[in-house]
């Protein structure tokens, strides 16, 4: 259940927005390089993605850590989930470049999902949902243009 805010608080905003830079940045160079850069570009844009997934699968650490009307069942729950978008991120560090895309298109997918499942049980910020889904989306987009520009190279 979200709790009512109102709009997006500048700092999250501001901070989030800019975590998006390296996204757009690097899915950017990837179709606008010669090909000479292509797997560093790509290993560049699987490692930070690797790197954000995870921070953003230990939000729910937090979350279960702090949130007051939670069980110790369901703290067990979201924060043995916290570690999963880390394992995630990690293997697509190390696979090659397609399925490292495919992993954390899949991963920031299913975490968004994850975030919605607790916002329905437990109280959050009104914001919050809208920010990651806003946030989300764009990474999943930058995600996307890489894997199309390596499907088609």
């Amino acid at each position: 259940m979200a709790k009512d805010l109102g709009p997006i608080p500048k700092a999250p905003l501001w901070l989030g927005t800019a975590g998006l830079f390296p996204f757009v940045a690097l899915a950017s160079a990837i179709w606008a390089l010669p090909e000479l850069y292509l797997q560093t570009l790509l290993s560049a844009l699987v490692s930070y993605g690797a790197v954000v997934l995870s921070f953003a699968g230990a939000l729910h650490w937090g979350f279960a850590m702090l949130h007051p009307g939670m069980s110790e069942q369901d703290r067990t729950v979201f924060m043995t989930w916290s570690v999963v978008p880390a394992l995630v991120g990690w293997i697509s560090i190390w696979a090659p470049p397609k399925t490292g895309l495919l992993l954390l298109i899949a991963s920031f997918g299913i975490q968004y999902a994850a975030d919605r499942q607790f916002a329905q049980r437990f109280t959050l910020p009104s914001w919050y949902l809208p920010l990651r889904g806003g946030l989300t989306a764009v990474v999943v987009l930058c995600l996307l243009l890489a894997l199309v520009h390596l499907a088609r190279a």
